[in-house]
């Protein structure tokens, strides 16, 4: 089925204007996680005081990267010049991550223009637009998510074409929030490959993309003498900072091996390893199976670097202890753009907006009991295998095809 470029964009309007005023009204009826908000409130006063170059001395307990706090130096600046004061709670802070929504909108929907399947793109760029897990998270709590994870999707779909984008696009998802370094085992695989395979050039364009951004912001806050201060807060600090096994994320960690949520990670199993340390072996397998996932798809297109990062960010969530709740947000991002490329992710990512939402819903409202957690703990876990099990067919099918193309060759040379 057809449709016209003007159709194209007339239907994206009405899309993102139904999307606005769902989370415009969401906004206004609910305040949200108020702990957060009043954080990045009061960060941005700090900043309109201080700039965002010594901020990071003038309060310690600054734990975000930089460009987040420049994105709200900025909208405090646009938003003050109204006459307006930024509260807390109300549209007056939220507006900021309602048009972070809408701007994830409109690049997953120029990219997704590539995709030969219209029924299914359209339906699949609505469940972006209206996914409650992603509104809930930005609209209502009042979180960031959004930002840093469309930036982790930005470098995965520009690494292959556009090395040295990907490069910038990472760098500056980690100066967005740290979590974004879950990906960073996807692009180590694909650098490697890009070694064994002798393609160099590709390597230098991302190392030089990465380089800029960390040069440009050392630079900066080096002249105001604030490095190290930005350094500790956002990247040292952060990292540690509460030892329970699991801060409200549906993981394995929540009752389902036999430990509470506030269990302290430090405590040994047998006496022999910490749970959190458990918790990293744990990780370090999956990171692992990403490896051999990558490695075994000969062809490293776009699908194959969503995929995997979809599953390292997914196993991220779901298997290391000190997890948040809103942990899962990029995973699911990347699932849902999965699902337009591979039909056979679709369900998955129907499944996750759901129990994603509830998790998140539950934080909010304060009402996450033990056994409806327990389920959705079990959901993920299924659902955590059941992507494994795509990848591994798709690494069976590959190694099939390739020996089946060896095969023909061989016989063609006789």
């Amino acid at each position: 089925m057809y449709i016209t470029p003007l159709t194209e964009w007339i239907a994206l309007l009405i899309l993102l204007a139904i999307g606005l005023w769902i989370r415009v009204w969401l906004g206004s009826h609910y305040a949200g996680f108020m702990s957060d908000q009043n954080l990045f409130v009061q960060w941005m006063n700090e900043i309109r005081q201080y700039g965002l170059g010594t901020v990071y001395i003038h309060d310690t307990n600054i734990n975000y990267p930089p460009l987040f706090l420049l994105i709200m130096q900025g909208y405090a600046e646009l938003v003050h010049g109204f006459g307006i004061t930024i509260q807390a709670g109300q549209l007056s802070f939220k507006w900021l991550l309602i048009l972070l929504d809408l701007c994830a909108c409109i690049i997953v929907f120029c990219w997704s223009r590539n995709i030969r399947s219209t029924p299914t793109r359209w339906l699949l760029f609505s469940l972006f637009v209206f996914n409650p897990a992603l509104i809930v998270n930005s609209s209502i709590w009042g979180q960031v998510d959004i930002l840093n994870g469309i930036l982790m999707a930005g470098a995965l779909l520009t690494v292959v074409a556009f090395p040295l984008v990907a490069g910038l696009l990472f760098a500056i998802a980690l100066f967005t929030k740290l979590q974004a370094i879950v990906i960073a085992p996807v692009f180590g695989f694909y650098v490697l490959k890009c070694i064994w395979q002798r393609q160099i050039k590709p390597l230098i364009h991302m190392v030089v993309g990465a380089i800029i951004p960390v040069v440009v912001v050392a630079i900066y806050f080096a002249s105001y003498g604030g490095l190290q201060a930005m350094f500790k807060g956002a990247y040292i600090s952060a990292v540690g900072l509460y030892t329970q096994v699991t801060l409200n994320a549906l993981n394995i960690w929540f009752y389902v091996i036999g430990t509470v949520p506030t269990m302290n990670d430090t405590e040994k199993l047998w006496n022999m390893i910490s749970l959190r340390n458990l918790g990293f072996i744990l990780l370090l397998i999956a990171v692992i199976y990403t490896g051999i996932y990558l490695w075994k798809c000969r062809a490293l297109h776009t699908a194959v670097l969503l995929k995997a990062a979809a599953w390292i960010s997914f196993a991220f969530f779901m298997l290391p202890t000190e997890i948040h709740e809103r942990y899962s947000i990029p995973a699911l991002i990347l699932l849902l753009l999965v699902a337009m490329i591979d039909r056979k992710w679709i369900a998955i990512a129907c499944v996750l907006s759901v129990t994603i939402t509830y998790n998140l819903w539950g934080v909010l409202t304060s009402n996450l009991p033990r056994i409806p957690g327990m389920i959705v703990v079990w959901i993920h876990l299924f659902i955590l295998l059941w992507m494994g099990w795509l990848m591994y067919r798709e690494m069976r099918e590959n190694s099939k095809n390739h020996l089946r193309r060896s095969t023909i060759h061989a016989e063609e040379a006789r």
